[in-house]
């Protein structure tokens, strides 16, 4: 028996009165005794939606880091503040009087909406539509507007040298391609350099291409991004063999959005002079929107555990609720209240800074995620589209390749989290006795990802035949 799990477990029985242990409770603390990874600890809570009543419970109001478990508070929050029918929007924006010639008397307006899945591509459209409108020339200004977010693009208490990596990008009001661009290097001939490539294709990143195509003298192949020194320089040295590519965030999306469309407006031969950044007024003639569904967000937050999208959620419920520009600050502030004003929770089982869970900073209890998943299991208008946006086991998203044998496939839908330290598990399993049970698993300690996902792979798996 495993020492660490053993005491958890002792502390537990000798800390409340006795009670008779059910079959149920006795095959899981077996699973916790021989399966939890040594030198890592769990806090577990299992609900029984459908006899309504408490199936497990191990140190279920310790407050444990939820990683990307966070993503399944952030998605039901929005879903209740928002809508289900609520649209994530890109607009353009036109004043002024447009005279026969095609010459705009007044201004433009991109207006950012906190949209992470607004692409290169329609961004592109954007500009033709504005050409299509009869614009060939802008006499006033071209604004990007990102009123709508303060200038803090990072959540507290994410970690710094994580950022020029794709998973950690810098939130804005005005982003693309996820707030990331892609970098391919691809050989040429011997000894020559390598050609590259951007996507998408800009003038905004300088790179300096210092590699060489199959030399092995050059020595292995780097690509950096120089993020550190805020001057949009990409670095590349070493042997190309082969075409390689890798996606770095851009640490002023904005910056890099705005120049993108002007890039655009010259591709159609729209002339104007002036630019930069300003409010869009209240008055103002819609040229162009693009615009995504809640419920494409929310898929993506949870399937692919989707940081960008899941902080865009946050922010944006916050803006959608006080009418007000917003950071990570209000928006925190605003997800507590709305948790305790709505749900009844205290803030003594949760600390939530940020939408997506990377923050050192955000601590819940199984219990919370639990009651969590209980009240969208009881909400219809949010859960079916929040249930098929979870993985499913053994079938898609971050479950892909988990709980896939005979007995488990397709039977638990839950949210995935790992950060160093941490490896969390939380959703809804379906016993083939027909139960639906919610759960929660917080394993803290998690250096090594790999034992701890099979501990509450085995402990779902059990679940199942319950």
């Amino acid at each position: 028996m495993k020492k660490n799990a053993v005491i958890i477990l002792l502390s537990v029985l000798f800390s409340v009165p006795s009670f008779s242990i059910t079959p149920a409770q006795a095959t899981l603390d077996s699973i916790v005794v021989n399966c939890l990874p040594n030198g890592t600890d769990a806090a577990i809570m299992v609900y029984d939606l459908t006899s309504d009543e408490t199936v497990y419970a191990l140190r279920e109001n310790v407050m444990c880091r939820p990683a990307s478990v966070q993503k399944i508070v952030t998605s039901i929050v929005a879903m209740n503040t928002l809508g289900p029918d609520f649209q994530f929007k890109t607009r353009l924006e036109m004043r002024g009087e447009l005279k026969p010639d095609g010459t705009l008397d007044g201004d433009i307006y991109l207006v950012g909406g906190l949209d992470p899945a607004l692409t290169s591509l329609e961004l592109k459209q954007m500009a033709l539509d504005l050409r299509n409108s009869g614009v060939r020339r802008i006499d006033g200004t071209l604004y990007a507007d990102v009123s709508m977010m303060d200038s803090i693009s990072w959540g507290p208490g994410w970690s710094w040298d994580d950022a020029p990596l794709s998973y950690q990008p810098f939130v804005s009001a005005l982003m693309t391609d996820e707030g990331c661009m892609r970098v391919q290097v691809v050989p040429t001939q011997k000894g020559k350099p390598s050609n590259v490539l951007l996507f998408p294709s800009n003038r905004f990143i300088n790179v300096i291409n210092n590699s060489v195509s199959n030399d092995k003298s050059a020595g292995p192949l780097e690509m950096d991004y120089d993020w550190l020194q805020c001057n949009n320089t990409v670095r590349i040295r070493g042997n190309v063999t082969k075409a390689q590519s890798k996606s770095f965030s851009m640490r002023s999306s904005q910056d890099f959005v705005f120049s993108l469309f002007r890039e655009y407006l010259d591709d159609c031969n729209i002339v104007y002079h002036e630019y930069g950044y300003g409010k869009c007024p209240l008055v103002t003639s819609t040229v162009s929107v693009v615009s995504h569904p809640l419920s494409q967000i929310v898929r993506q937050t949870l399937k692919e555990s989707d940081n960008l999208y899941a902080e865009c959620m946050f922010l944006r419920s916050a803006a959608f609720r006080t009418g007000q520009q917003v950071g990570f600050t209000q928006a925190s502030e605003y997800m507590r209240q709305f948790v305790d004003r709505k749900f009844g929770f205290d803030s003594h089982c949760l600390n939530i800074v940020d939408g997506s869970g990377l923050s050192m900073y955000d601590f819940m209890t199984p219990r919370f995620i639990t009651d969590m998943l209980t009240l969208a299991y009881k909400d219809k208008t949010v859960f079916d589209t929040f249930y098929d946006s979870l993985p499913v086991s053994g079938m898609d998203g971050t479950l892909k390749s988990r709980m896939s044998d005979k007995s488990s496939i397709g039977r638990i839908h839950a949210k995935t989290g790992s950060v160093t330290g941490a490896c969390t598990l939380a959703g809804y399993v379906q016993t083939q006795s027909g139960h639906t049970l919610v759960f929660a698993i917080l394993n803290s300690g998690a250096v090594k990802m790999a034992p701890s996902r099979k501990f509450q792979d085995a402990f779902c798996e059990a679940l199942t035949r319950l």
